[in-house]
């Protein structure tokens, strides 16, 4: 079944035509997947750029008050040894410097034991156990640090700072406070139009600021990379999945060499041709345009063949089931082919309708003539029975009115055949249990009295033979019956009986069995004794079946069984065709 229901699905031109288009594009396909990759990576390459290129706008304006900022801590540092330690004076500095760069809201001078010598405000506050404090002494070189909570600004800052040295020996050092409001608002202020999420940090991975304030920034890093590892002298970008599960695109850019670093990012689809356009994997094109070719290639077939191929078929059918031919109006686009097929077609399906009714008209004619000679045959064999039957009343003697009546039972043997040939429907051939039961039943009645008992036992198969069967059987069969009813006796257990049976065996085999049961002779001793023609004769009509002859002569049983083909019609015609010209 599985088969069967497959079969027209593969079988069809739609699916020939879509496969061989597609053997005939992947050529075009392996192109087109490469040139798109190509073109997908200088896409996103050229995107890359772009995203470091808005990163360094956006860290331009935090880059400058870091750069301002450090360069204070530098220039005052180196102006603070050749001040003499006079508080108030060295604190005028500082508060100068803030009134008239206001974006820091502290500078102030440290020295080395950590206490504020001298600042914008709260000088003498102790330093010694800030971590920026002790990390300055530690390292001795120009830091940028974020406090969360400053202890004199009391707002989170980013303090960057200076050592100050004090002929060759480290004094203190030099701090300004920048607020962490004012980079996220120069941070924000930089791309409106494609915002980058920025995040700077310092040499050490410290975070410093955030464009989006501090709040949930470590949700904003990339997995599996330290900030401290991206610090560096390039510039770079990568692909990476931030802590909150987000894959983004980052830029990592210095602000300030081996000091201050700007990470962007912005998510993966905007790495775009343009804004708003995802870009597209390098499958997506070389399928659409196969999808594409397949689709117009195989509505230019169906619309050029198939469809025109369908309805010529469904023509053929409908005549080949009702014999009715129509000459249906035709799509003006069939190609010419098509037209001359369908003309072609037609022509022969009315060439045909015209053979087969000459055909039958000859047939008919044929059948008429044929039933006729039948029937004129039948009734000549009737007269010649006729005849017999009148020398037997005028015989003299019994033997000779058994001799008689034996003719006149093989004449109507024939008689019967003919009679069957005309009165059936299927001209040249014969219902052998139809022709057996009016020739073996007449015979059987009319051979032995009434008052005999004799219990008789017929069975016929439906079998259809041609008539060069059907009258060698026909005479075979009353042969055999009449040898049967002369020979037939009473036996000691019960009356008399005779069997004839006619059997389809194996395919295209029958059987044919006469048998009559032994014992007392119903008949005269006269009529009993025979000459041995019955015999002869049964061997001749078997051998003209083409079958096999058995006789079985039990104690108590006599039977003759005969096992014979069933000629097919073309062996009958032609072996009548042989006898003809013999």
């Amino acid at each position: 079944m599985t088969s069967v229901s497959w079969r027209p699905r593969i079988d069809g031109l739609g699916l020939r035509i879509a496969a061989l288009l597609s053997v005939a594009l992947f050529p075009i396909g392996l192109i087109a997947v490469s040139v798109t990759h190509q073109f997908s990576e200088a896409a996103d390459e050229r995107t890359r750029s772009n995203l470091l290129a808005l990163t360094v706008q956006a860290a331009a304006g935090e880059e400058a008050l870091i750069r301002s900022g450090f360069g204070a801590t530098s220039a005052l540092s180196a102006a603070i040894p050749s001040i003499a330690l006079d508080t108030p004076a060295c604190s005028r500095i500082f508060v100068d410097f803030v009134a008239a760069n206001p974006v820091f809201s502290f500078a102030g001078y440290i020295g080395k034991d950590g206490i504020l010598k001298c600042g914008s405000r709260s000088v003498g506050f102790d330093f010694s156990t800030r971590q920026v404090f002790q990390g300055m002494d530690k390292a001795r070189a120009p830091s940028s640090d974020l406090i969360y909570d400053a202890p004199i600004s009391n707002t989170p800052v980013i303090v960057l700072s200076a050592p100050v040295m004090r002929d060759g020996v480290y004094d203190g050092y030099v701090s300004v406070s920048l607020p962490h409001n004012q980079t996220g608002m120069t941070l924000e202020a930089q791309t409106p139009d494609r915002p980058v999420d920025l995040i700077t940090f310092n040499n050490d991975g410290d975070i410093l600021s955030a464009a989006g304030g501090l709040k949930g920034v470590a949700g904003e890093l990339p997995v599996g990379r330290r900030l401290v590892d991206l610090a560096g002298d390039y510039r770079f970008t990568f692909v990476g999945t931030t802590n909150d599960g987000e894959e983004r695109v980052f830029a990592v850019v210095p602000i300030l060499a081996k000091q201050v670093y700007a990470i962007g990012s912005w998510p993966r689809e905007r790495l775009s041709l343009a804004p708003g356009l995802a870009m597209a994997t390098p499958m997506v094109f070389p399928i659409a345009m196969w999808l594409t070719s397949l689709g117009v290639a195989y509505f230019a077939v169906h619309r050029l063949a198939i469809k025109h191929i369908r309805s010529l078929s469904r023509d053929m059918r409908s005549f080949a089931a009702t014999r009715r031919h129509d000459r249906p109006a035709r799509d003006p686009g069939m190609p010419r082919e098509l037209r001359e097929i369908d003309r072609a077609w037609h022509d022969l399906a009315e060439t045909v309708i015209r053979d087969e009714a000459e055909l039958e008209d000859t047939i008919h004619d044929k059948s008429v003539l044929l039933k006729e000679v039948h029937h004129r045959v039948k009734n000549n064999l009737q007269l010649i029975a006729s005849i017999v039957n009148m020398k037997v009343r005028k015989a003299k003697t019994p033997e000779a009115r058994f001799a008689l009546k034996e003719v006149q039972g093989r004449v109507m043997s024939i008689a019967t055949v003919h009679r069957s040939l005309y009165e059936t429907s299927t001209e040249g051939r014969v219902r052998a249990d139809e022709l057996m039961r009016g020739t073996i039943g007449k015979l059987i009645s009319a051979s032995v009295a009434h008052e005999a008992h004799l219990k008789s036992v017929e069975d016929y198969d439906p079998i259809v033979l041609y008539p060069d069967q059907a009258v060698p059987l026909s005479l075979l069969a009353s042969e055999a019956t009449t040898n049967a009813l002369k020979y037939i006796g009473r036996p000691a257990d019960g009356p008399p009986d005779i069997e004839v049976r006619l059997t389809s065996c194996e395919p295209g085999t029958a059987r044919l069995v006469v048998a009559n049961s032994k014992g007392i002779s119903l008949l005269p001793p006269e009529q009993v004794s025979g000459t041995g023609l019955g015999t002869n004769l049964i061997k001749a009509f078997a051998q003209q079946l083409g079958g096999k002859l058995a006789v079985e002569d039990g104690e108590t049983r006599y039977s003759v069984v005969v096992d014979f083909p069933i000629a097919a019609f073309d062996e009958a015609q032609t072996d009548a065709t042989l006898a003809e010209e013999d």
